[in-house]
């Protein structure tokens, strides 16, 4: 492998999802089908084992038939895990539907010291000579630390089994432009859309990668949910905030299961 090219911040995220075609599929003979499923199988296994690897295989609805997901913090190993799936025999066999490049981050609109001083000052009160103020600052950063090591470094949760992504973007439009708002008003409001959101920490896991400058799209969003009306209650009602409302645009949305090495061609019905 070339020199790792490792981000200076966060981790690299791609997401793909394929067609398969059914009609080649079915042009190879039996013996040659079984072979590309074992390959298939060992490719999912050997690479969902990997070190530093973290691969998300989807039995995708609708849009298309079969999705990765992979983090990994080196940009070549995901150019090769591209290549490699397209060099197997099933590979041959999948027609590109949607790509997404991202990199993991950390929201410049994340609280910080001044925010929470100001907050325990004007709004609780809170006495800025106090003991309790020590204490109440200090949980407070080891709250954002564990806060941005998680945002920074993802660990994909394994307990739920359905995955939404989509991308989106802040509109930028002649009446409507994200970019042309104070940096105060915009954290305002992401703050409010986080509030939003972090009531559903219960019912499903989120994902926000950028991709600015590297794909088309500004961000990806992943969601991960163990119930389907989870991630529709969440985006709906998110929404509503002045963040969304107003200044989001939404690409496509693809939805999936996960799925087990050895469940390839069950579930896939090959």
């Amino acid at each position: 492998m070339p020199t790792p090219l490792v981000a200076s911040v966060g981790w690299t995220v791609s997401h793909w999802f394929y067609r398969i075609d059914r009609r080649r599929w079915r042009g190879l003979d039996d013996a040659t089908r079984r072979t590309a499923l074992d390959e298939a199988r060992g490719w999912v296994a050997r690479v969902g084992a990997e070190e530093g690897m973290q691969l998300v295989p989807l039995a995708m609805i609708g849009k298309a038939d079969l999705g990765f997901m992979a983090v990994h913090p080196d940009l070549w190993r995901h150019q090769q895990l591209a290549q490699e799936l397209a060099a197997t025999a099933l590979g041959a066999c999948l027609e590109p539907v949607y790509a997404f490049l991202s990199l993991s981050e950390v929201s410049e609109y994340l609280s910080t010291d001044a925010d929470w001083s100001r907050t325990l000052i004007e709004d609780q009160k809170v006495d800025p000579t106090s003991p309790d103020f020590a204490s109440k600052m200090a949980t407070f950063r080891k709250r954002m630390s564990h806060y941005v090591e998680a945002r920074l470094h993802p660990k994909l949760p394994d307990n739920f089994p359905i995955v939404c992504f989509y991308p989106m973007a802040k509109a930028r439009g002649e009446t409507r432009n994200w970019y042309a708002l104070a940096f105060d008003h915009r954290k305002k409001l992401m703050q409010s859309h986080g509030e939003s959101g972090r009531k559903y920490a219960t019912r499903l896991t989120q994902l926000i990668t950028t991709a600015t400058g590297v794909d088309d799209w500004e961000w990806g969003v992943t969601l991960f949910a163990g119930d389907l009306k989870a991630i529709r209650d969440v985006v709906y009602e998110m929404r509503f905030d002045e963040g969304s409302a107003v200044y989001g645009v939404f690409g496509p949305f693809y939805v999936g299961i996960r799925f087990a090495a050895d469940e390839l061609a069950s579930v896939l019905r090959l």
